[in-house]
Parts: C-alpha cells; sequence; structure tokens
C-alpha cells in the first residue's frame, strides 16, 4: 500500500477522531485502508465517545482496531465467529499482537491514562479541546494502531 494512500486515509481519520469518536475513527480508516465496503460496520463503535466519558476504559482506537480486525477476518463467513475457528483464532493473535505492541510502546491501554484527561470532567475536557492536546497524544495512537494492523495484514497475521 503507498504512503499517500495511508496519509490520505490518516488525514480522513484525524477529522473524524476529532469530531466523533477514537473507536470511529480507527474503524472506518482500517475498513477503508482494507477495502471493506459495508459502511455500516462503522455502527459498532458509534458510542465508544472518550472511553465512555470518562477515560478510565480502553483506548477507542483500540477498541475500533479490534472490531476492524475481528471484520477482516471473518469476511466471506456467514456464520459466528466459533463456526469458523481458523479465522476466529487469526484475530485473537493478532488483536492480543496490536494490544501488546500498544503496552509496549505506550505502557497503558487506559485512555484517560494515555490522553491525560478526564473526560467526565469539564475543564480537562475543555482544556483538552481549546489546546489541541489530541495532537501530542490521541493523534500518535492513532497512526499506530493503523500502522501496526496494515504491518501484521502484510505479514498475512490478519
Amino acid at each position: 500500500m503507498s504512503e499517500d494512500r495511508i496519509q490520505e486515509v490518516l488525514s480522513e481519520a484525524y477529522t473524524r477522531m476529532h469530531t466523533y469518536t477514537c473507536a470511529e475513527s480507527s474503524l472506518q480508516a482500517l475498513l477503508q485502508l482494507w477495502e471493506i465496503p459495508d459502511s455500516w460496520l462503522t455502527w459498532a463503535t458509534a458510542g465508544y465517545l472518550g472511553a465512555i466519558m470518562s477515560g478510565e476504559t480502553t483506548c477507542g482506537l483500540l477498541v475500533g482496531s479490534t472490531a476492524a480486525i475481528g471484520f477482516k477476518c471473518g469476511l466471506g463467513n456467514e456464520s459466528a465467529p466459533e463456526v469458523h475457528p481458523s479465522d476466529r483464532g487469526t484475530a485473537v493473535e493478532a488483536v492480543g499482537e496490536l494490544y501488546r505492541s500498544f503496552i509496549d510502546e505506550f505502557g497503558s491501554t487506559t485512555c484517560k491514562t494515555l490522553s491525560n484527561v478526564d473526560f467526565s470532567d469539564g475543564e480537562q475536557l475543555a482544556d483538552y479541546i481549546v489546546n489541541q492536546r489530541w495532537k501530542n497524544t490521541c493523534d500518535r495512537f492513532l497512526e499506530f494502531v493503523i500502522r501496526k494492523c496494515l504491518e501484521m495484514d502484510e505479514k498475512g497475521k490478519i
């Protein structure tokens, strides 16, 4: 995949993340890059905002990427994952590698720890938005998960 294409999709994903949710941005970016055309799949992460508006849960970028990996591994399967143990196993391994790599790189998967903001605190949220603090945190995390997923795909792990 060309670097230009990756940058184009990342640019759209940054805009989406700053407007909607992190989970939606990573899911939609990966669906675009993997040419999975079912736009309704993006609804899987529509409610995962600001790690559920507290930051106390898993980074939404990981949640969206997990969903994208599952969708990619399940392409062409007309039934539930348990009926396709090999494809399900591929998804489990890929998600595990993504999370381990993310923790190795950033030290945590918890939104609040990573972003250094409590999304339920209006003052902290306003400061995060006004000062665009996502540029030094969430934007880096987004690029990491997208590139890691593409790397795993290129190596045949997804």
